[in-house]
């Protein structure tokens, strides 16, 4: 039996740099995906985007570099 795997993503944005990463995910992302602010890192600056499809998630990363 297949496991649902998510593909987990933590990035670091400046101040007003998350809405244009959020707009490419709507623009792009074919799955679900969504975000959340990350517990562990820097308050409002660290993110973790979580993808269900790899594909998603492998053109985010690429988006990302």
């Amino acid at each position: 039996m297949l496991q649902n795997t998510k593909h987990l993503v933590r990035i670091n944005l400046n101040y007003g740099a998350l809405q244009p990463v959020v707009d490419w995910c709507e623009r792009n992302c074919t799955g679900e995906w969504h975000y959340t602010e990350d517990p562990n890192g820097e308050m409002y600056f660290s993110w973790i985007f979580v993808f269900d499809d790899e594909r998603d998630y492998v053109a985010f990363t690429l988006f990302k570099e």
